[in-house]
């Protein structure tokens, strides 16, 4: 079959490659299919661009990406499935294509954001161990469900495609190109739609040839799009030390969660060009232990000069603000780089804390946003600490920034 993968993707603070279509596009390459991939980042007339690449390719389905629902955040929430709709839309009525949505997003609803995007079909997880059989049983005529859940392709892995994608423009307008080392996230976070999901790890020597691509052509600065780079110690640290090996004298922006560390992986970050490291922590029942093992990750971090942001996200339901109060009180005694605090809970139906708090109707009454949605496909937040009040514990303290305020990533924020 001819596929035409199209990114939909056009948030420019900072634009992300749609690193998950070029797997996809390698995959459906390596089985014989062919492929074009269509992005839309820096498209000044969407249409039209479709309408030149379906002209001239002429693809049998098409298969569009969904990054996120919604910028997450809060305050100048932005609203992304209404404009992927409409691309959609426009592939189905316009030039008679069946669509196969996937992309990080479905995890959150898959059946809601199916239906609110009006595609054929929907791909949850990683596409690239199943989206061979799904073409070939769309093919047939055999498909008897509009959802598949996918999974990693562990064995003979296929050789990332970055064909269709610029990476000059991307550069250029701040972006970065991504990599990972691995899919999915052991950790149980209440609220991350990637809690709980099957972890598999990529072959070291194939990730640092994907780098070595993008060096020898002439870039070196990356950010790695695994959850959390420490998922598993020793994945880590033979990943590193593979890279050091290499001495491809790259730079390069990590996400770590609290767990998983030793001093020997902060050295080799340090050596490997780690720059900047995002600590996401949370305030959600958490013991002693957890915050100790906060504080030596900051203290490593400093004494092997790499730059430490906290993303911290807290207000949960039942916590006071004596904790937010202690929380700030710790910060300010560690002094990371940053702390960006987020009291907003983005709710997706089947997280576990939003079935707390639907579950209690006195935490109702702090629901914000769209809570007529009761798909919660339009953004709902939970939020019981008043801007104003967060604002007054702050006192002015450069140390903390409030999320959501100001566009950007930490990464283009060092």
């Amino acid at each position: 079959m001819k596929v035409l993968l199209v990114n939909p993707n056009r948030f420019l603070t900072p634009p992300t490659p749609p690193i998950g279509l070029e797997y996809l596009a390698a995959c459906l390459m390596d089985a014989g299919h062919g492929v074009r991939v269509l992005d839309l980042c820096f498209s000044e007339d969407a249409q039209a661009d479709i309408d030149r690449t379906v002209t001239t390719f002429m693809p049998d389905i098409a298969g569009v990406t969904v990054r996120n629902i919604d910028s997450v955040l809060y305050y100048d929430n932005e609203f992304y499935l209404d404009a992927v709709r409409d691309v959609v839309q426009y592939l189905k009525t316009r030039h008679g294509l069946k669509v196969i949505i996937g992309g990080a997003g479905l995890p959150a609803d898959p059946q809601g954001i199916l239906g609110h995007l009006g595609a054929d079909h929907a791909v949850v997880g990683p596409a690239e161990g199943v989206i061979n059989d799904l073409l070939t049983s769309i093919s047939n005529r055999e498909v008897t469900q509009k959802i598949s859940w996918g999974h990693v392709q562990t064995s003979s892995p296929c050789v990332r495609n970055a064909d269709g994608i610029d990476y000059k423009a991307y550069y250029k307008a701040g972006g970065i190109a991504g990599f990972e080392t691995h899919r999915g996230c052991s950790s149980s976070c209440v609220y991350c739609i990637e809690a709980n999901s099957p972890v598999a790890f990529k072959r070291t020597e194939d990730v640092v040839q994907e780098i070595r691509g993008f060096v020898e052509s002439g870039y070196r600065h990356f950010h790695l799009c695994d959850p959390e780079f420490n998922e598993d110690l020793d994945h880590a640290l033979e990943f590193c030390t593979a890279l050091k090996k290499s001495d491809m004298g790259i730079q390069w922006a990590v996400y770590m969660k609290p767990a998983n560390y030793n001093q020997k992986l902060f050295r080799l970050m340090h050596d490997t060009g780690v720059y900047l490291i995002t600590l996401t922590v949370d305030s959600f029942k958490k013991c002693a232990l957890y915050w100790t093992d906060i504080e030596k990750i900051i203290f490593h971090a400093r004494s092997n000069g790499i730059r430490l942001a906290v993303d911290f996200l807290t207000g949960f339901p039942y916590e006071d603000e004596d904790l937010l109060k202690w929380s700030l009180d710790f910060f300010r005694r560690l002094q990371p780089d940053r702390v960006n605090i987020n009291t907003y809970i983005r709710l997706y139906r089947s997280l576990t804390i939003a079935k707390i708090i639907m579950e209690d109707e006195g935490l109702k009454a702090n629901l914000q946003g769209n809570t007529d949605d009761a798909a919660m496909i339009r953004p709902v937040f939970y939020n019981h600490i008043h801007s104003d009040r967060l604002r007054e514990l702050i006192a002015g303290d450069r140390l903390f920034r409030i999320e959501g305020l100001e566009k950007g990533v930490n990464y283009t924020r060092a």
